[in-house]
């Protein structure tokens, strides 16, 4: 079994864009989790159609 970053078929500059990513995300939950906790913000409760339901 070969290791995909072993290989040469796989560009270097696409392995490192696909951990930014993954950085990215994970900072983006964090700060979900610390909102969550410092100001008691609820992500469950969110309204996502503030408006209503269209007639």
């Amino acid at each position: 079994m070969l290791d995909g970053e072993d290989t040469a078929l796989v560009r270097p500059y696409l392995v490192e864009y696909e951990r930014q990513e993954e950085r990215a995300r994970q900072g983006w939950r964090r700060l979900g989790l610390v909102l969550a906790a410092d100001f008691g913000i609820d992500q469950d409760t969110w309204d996502v159609h503030p408006l209503g339901v269209a007639r």
